[in-house]
């Protein structure tokens, strides 16, 4: 068992790690309230089985790079979502958090039902002339409604791995706007709102591990606040996005936590192609843009 100090740290390292890339990548998993009046082709996208090049921006400013792509695997007729991080960079406080390679999977069922995740990646942390880097693994699977899984961190500061606290997951395909995918079906001006409720089993899972960790260490954290429910609903009129020196005809889905819009889908007219995913949260603005 390493020394109390050590334990906070590693602890520390692993909510830097989960804070950019798992919460980042996969917050929020977005349930709507009845059927979505959008939605995510599943087996029109895994017959084009080409992936889609993203830059990352951070307050404007370019972070790293994400390259998505989906697969169908015909012997349990599921569906996998990869996003794949590369040079990834983000800093705060003058401590930098590089990532050169991550990549986050998604399983899910014909109809849209979360079935497996896994998160793993290589990084490391600069701070001032100290630098120290680790491994990252997290898996979860969902069997009878609910997620179980088992999360590893191998740092500078030692190793450390738990099972992760069985979580219940709801069904329904999410559509998640800081989760890219290729296109977006059945998207026009004027269509009613639906409500969307923010759920993310294995962030539930991993935040509950982190705080039973915080709290041998001495450090005890308080359960987060549950998020009250956001407000889709696609703009009456198309919006213009400037891509590429082109200018592009889009329909807006929008994002609203009151009166606030916390997100935004940026789909092509003309073929529901995603284009740009942006969300914005705690002051910071976070934006997928498209490269192909």
């Amino acid at each position: 068992m390493p020394p109390r100090i050590a334990v906070a740290g590693i602890v520390a390292f692993w909510i830097a790690t989960t804070g950019y890339v798992a919460y980042r990548d996969v917050w929020p998993r977005l349930f709507a309230s009845g059927p979505p009046p959008v939605a995510i082709e599943l087996a029109d996208e895994a017959k084009q089985n080409v992936p889609a090049k993203w830059t990352l921006y951070r307050n404007g400013q370019p972070i790293g790079k994400l390259t998505t792509l989906m697969k169908y695997h015909d012997a349990t007729d599921e569906f996998q979502f990869t996003y794949r991080y590369s040079k990834l960079r983000l800093e705060q406080g003058g401590v930098a958090l590089e990532v050169p390679d991550a990549t986050s999977d998604v399983r899910m069922t014909r109809a849209g039902d979360f079935k497996e995740q896994a998160l793993s990646g290589k990084l490391e942390v600069v701070a001032g002339k100290s630098r120290f880097g680790g491994q990252i693994d997290v898996r979860g699977t969902v069997s009878g409604g609910t997620l179980t899984g088992h999360g590893s961190v191998k740092s500078s500061f030692g190793d450390f791995e738990a099972d992760l606290e069985p979580v219940p997951v709801r069904q329904g395909q999410p559509l998640n706007p800081l989760q890219p995918v290729n296109r977006i079906a059945g998207i026009h001006g004027g269509m009613r709102s639906w409500v969307v409720h923010e759920y993310n089993p294995l962030q539930d899972a991993l935040a509950d591990l982190i705080r039973k960790q915080l709290a041998k260490s001495g450090l005890p954290l308080g359960a987060a606040k549950p998020k009250e429910p956001l407000l889709a609903e696609v703009a009456g009129e198309q919006r213009v996005l400037s891509w590429q020196n082109q200018d592009i005809p889009c329909w807006v889905i929008e994002y609203r936590r009151k009166e606030d819009a916390i997100a935004r889908t940026w789909v092509q007219v003309r073929d529901g192609k995603v284009l740009r995913q942006e969300a914005f949260e705690g002051g910071e603005a976070l934006r997928f843009e498209r490269e192909d």
